[in-house]
C-alpha cells in the first residue's frame, strides 16, 4: 500500500508509517503539482500539510486512493467535494496545533499592544526610542473572538487570565459553552462594535470569506486592534490596509494571507503598524509532533 507523504511532517510520524510492514512510504516534499499528480496515481493515501493542493485532477488520477490526511486543521487545500464524490475520506488533526496557534495569537496581540517589534529593530539600528514607543495594556479591554472552537476557546482562556472582557461570535456556540468559558455570546455586528481587540478563529467558507470587510471596519471603534491566525481571506486585505492607514485600526497582526507566500510587492509589507509572520501557527516542535503522529 503506497502512502504519499507530500508535505514534511514529524519524522516520528513518518517512522511510524515505515514500521507498518504493508506500507510503502514515499516522501515527496517540495514536489510540483505535476509531480504530485504523477506520484498520486497509485497511492492509497496522501498526507499533506498546507502546501500541497489535492485538487479534483489529483483525485481523478488517483484511482487507488482511499484517504487524504491533513496534518493540521484547515482543509481548504483539499477539494473535499471532489473527494466525497470519489469516495475518498478526508481527515484532519484538529487538536494538534491548538495550543501553538493560540499562543501565537497572543504573541501577536501583545506585540500589537506594546511596540516590541519596532523597539527591537530600532535597538539593532542603534536607536533608543523610549519616549516614542508608547503602548497600551490588555487589562480591562474587550476582546471579540470570531469563532469559539478549540483555538478560539484557548485564546479566550488566556485573555481572561489577562483580565480582559471576552465576547464571542460563533453561530454554533451554545449558551452553556459560553458560560463555561466565561464569555458573552454576541452577534457579529455587536462583536465589531464593542471590540477593543478582535481576533479571527473561524474556518474559511463561503459564509466567512471576506467577513471582515469595509462595512465591518466601519462598525468598529477608532483604534481597534485586529488579528488573524486562522485563514487568509476572512479579513478582506484591501479593507484592512485602508483601515490601518487611516488610523481606524491602531495595529494588526497577521499569520495568514489570501495568497501564500505573501507576494514581495504586497502593500502589507510597507505598513508600519502591521506585524506579519509567515504562517507560523503550527510551527512548534510540540505541534509538529502532535499533527504528524
Amino acid at each position: 500500500m503506497k502512502i504519499l507523504v507530500a508535505d514534511r511532517i514529524s519524522p516520528a510520524g513518518v517512522e511510524n508509517l515505515r514500521e507498518q510492514e504493508d506500507f510503502e512510504v514515499v516522501e515527496a516534499y517540495g514536489s510540483s503539482p505535476e509531480e504530485i499528480l504523477g506520484l498520486a496515481v497509485d497511492a492509497a493515501a496522501i498526507i499533506v500539510r498546507s502546501e500541497t493542493k489535492v485538487t479534483a485532477e489529483v483525485l481523478a488520477a488517483a484511482k487507488n486512493l482511499k484517504v487524504v490526511g491533513r496534518a493540521g486543521v484547515g482543509v481548504d487545500n483539499i477539494d473535499v467535494e471532489a473527494a466525497t464524490e470519489a469516495g475518498v475520506i478526508v481527515m484532519n488533526t484538529p487538536s494538534g496545533n491548538t495550543i501553538a496557534t493560540a499562543e501565537l495569537t497572543f504573541t501577536h496581540m501583545l506585540c500589537g499592544t506594546r511596540p516590541v517589534v519596532r523597539g527591537a529593530c530600532g535597538m539593532r539600528e542603534g536607536k533608543w526610542e523610549r519616549k516614542e514607543l508608547k503602548g497600551a495594556e490588555l487589562r480591562g479591554k474587550t476582546l471579540a473572538v470570531l469563532g469559539l472552537g478549540r483555538i478560539g476557546a484557548e485564546v479566550a482562556k488566556r485573555a481572561k487570565a489577562f483580565e480582559m472582557e471576552v465576547i464571542a461570535y460563533d453561530p454554533y456556540l451554545t449558551e452553556a459553552r459560553a458560560k463555561e468559558l466565561e464569555v458573552e455570546k454576541v452577534e457579529a455586528d455587536d462583536a465589531f462594535a464593542r471590540a477593543d481587540y478582535l481576533t479571527v478563529h473561524m474556518p474559511k467558507t463561503e459564509e466567512t470569506r471576506g467577513m471582515v470587510d469595509e462595512a465591518a471596519f466601519a462598525k468598529m471603534k477608532d483604534g481597534v486592534r485586529v488579528f488573524n491566525c486562522a485563514r487568509g481571506g476572512i479579513i478582506k486585505e484591501s479593507a484592512l490596509a485602508e483601515a490601518l492607514r487611516s488610523g481606524k485600526v491602531a495595529a494588526a497582526g497577521l499569520d495568514v494571507y489570501e495568497t501564500e507566500p505573501l507576494p514581495e510587492d504586497h502593500e502589507f509589507r510597507s505598513i508600519e503598524n502591521l506585524n506579519l509572520t509567515p504562517h507560523l501557527g503550527a510551527s512548534t516542535k510540540e505541534a509538529q509532533d502532535s499533527v504528524g503522529v
